[in-house]
């Protein structure tokens, strides 16, 4: 059974590993025998994908590679293992040895691994986390950009200067490494540790990104107060949205300030600079109106925000897309529940989207894949490929028997074309690649990159 020595609290004595007696990942099974990380030597000798999925008809199934994480409990809080860079081509993910937890980094078109840092132990979970029946607390990893370059941050949430009988301090720590980093055991470049006071574990309560202007930290706080950090990582330095942030929420900071909302949403400014409701789309009705400019989403640094068309005596809503330094709306549209779970963003980033809303930056125009007269289902978008070409669900949520769809958003009417029963669509996307999520046939999750055709 491999062992890892690193932190995750009691969970890990009390559920079962996803990795307990043996698998290993199916492109390096015979050479990865007492490890859970394939050598670089190992890893050039990819074979290609020996799990097929159904897939859409743009990426081959037979023409990629493939990594399990095996190690992983059955039980784990909402953070992503899995991560990629689009500047550097690279796909990056949380791995384990026999000394701690280690993040590795393969070239997304080729497979082959650039660099895997050195075993680390986090911080040691909060004594809330990890019970029989709670989430288990690991490591996760996100890129960020900065100064035109690169990064990947290895990060957990715990408590660090504890001991058997003074508590310590909550913390984000995070471990930075360039993305064109090359070897194994690679030392981060800085480690960073973000003071926090998280209320409770999960996606909602602590979400680690870049939004578009650079690494962020944003947490609800004990007193239930949401909180930002910006990170500086190339000298580990931290803004904390203070003063804008007296009486609303820090959304995304910019060169030009903290972009902030009051605590229900309602409203978006940028203190001193620009109010959102000066801002509002053609056809908003009421754009004085605190109900106008709603707040939805943030994505490659510009805003989702939601407003109240007016037609005649009936008001729809209407979505609109902001340049987040500026205000400045770039694109709207109506459409009934524009809502979604999360924006996503086309690596070239000519596309963005939010749950059924989509934009076209460089048309400024937008697109509706809400149920209507001619559509009884809705399309969520949930990743989006360079040229256009964007992937979705018909439910808002995750399962295994949820029906897919593809939408060319190059096209002008854009409209979703219902996908084959059991195909799968990307979770990531980069130039060539689609990257899949999914429960690996033993165990852990499988990680599978394929090419586009």
């Amino acid at each position: 059974m491999r062992r890892t020595k690193a932190v995750v609290g009691i969970a890990l004595t009390v559920l079962v590993l996803a990795g307990c007696g043996g698998g290993g990942s199916p492109d390096t099974e015979d050479e990865n025998k007492g490890s859970a990380i394939p050598s670089a030597e190992a890893s050039s000798r990819l074979k290609g994908p020996s799990v097929l999925l159904r897939v859409p008809s743009r990426y081959d199934a037979k023409q990629g590679w493939q990594h399990t994480l095996d190690w992983m409990p059955e039980n784990y809080s909402a953070q992503p293992l899995v991560a990629v860079g689009a500047r550097s081509g690279v796909v990056a993910y949380v791995d384990t040895t026999e000394d701690g937890y280690v993040v590795q980094v393969r070239d997304a078109s080729t497979g082959t691994v650039r660099f895997t840092s050195r075993p680390w132990e986090p911080p040691a979970p909060l004594e809330s986390g990890g019970l029989l029946g709670q989430s288990v607390q690991l490591p996760s990893v996100v890129t960020t950009v900065q100064g035109g370059r690169e990064y990947v941050v290895l990060w957990a949430h715990g408590e660090v200067g504890g001991d058997a009988l003074d508590k310590g301090e909550q913390s984000v720590r995070l471990l930075v490494y360039p993305s064109g980093a090359s070897g194994s055991a690679v030392a981060p470049t800085r480690e960073i540790d973000i003071p926090v006071d998280v209320l409770a574990l999960g996606e909602d309560h602590l979400q680690v990104g870049d939004f578009g202007t650079g690494l962020e930290v944003h947490w609800e706080s004990e007193n239930t107060d949401r909180k930002a950090v910006a990170v500086d990582v190339t000298n580990g330095t931290f803004d904390r949205c203070a003063d804008a942030c007296a009486d609303g929420v820090g959304l995304v900071r910019t060169d030009k300030g903290w972009v902030v909302s009051d605590y229900s949403h309602d409203t978006v400014s940028m203190p001193g600079a620009w109010d959102i409701r000066d801002a509002a789309p053609p056809g908003a009705e009421y754009p004085k109106d605190e109900a106008n400019g709603e707040f939805v989403a943030v994505v490659g640094g510009r805003l989702f925000t939601r407003w109240q068309a007016g037609s005649g005596s009936v008001t729809h809503p209407l979505t609109a897309l902001h340049d987040a330094t500026t205000g400045k709306v770039e694109a709207s549209i109506v459409c009934d529940r524009p809502g979604g779970r999360g924006a996503v963003v086309s690596p070239d980033g000519r596309f963005v989207a939010v749950g059924t809303v989509a934009f076209d930056l460089q048309r400024r125009s937008g697109f509706c894949l809400d149920a209507g007269e001619e559509r009884k289902a809705s399309v969520y978008i949930r990743s989006i490929a360079d040229g256009g070409a964007a992937y979705g669900t018909l439910d808002d949520t995750r399962h295994d028997s949820e029906r897919t769809a593809e939408v060319d958003l190059s096209a002008g009417t854009a409209a979703p074309r219902l996908l084959p029963e059991g195909t799968l669509v990307p979770d990531l996307t980069l130039k060539n690649v689609g990257v899949f999520l999914t429960p690996s046939q033993t165990s852990g999750l499988l990680v599978s990159v394929l090419r586009a055709r």
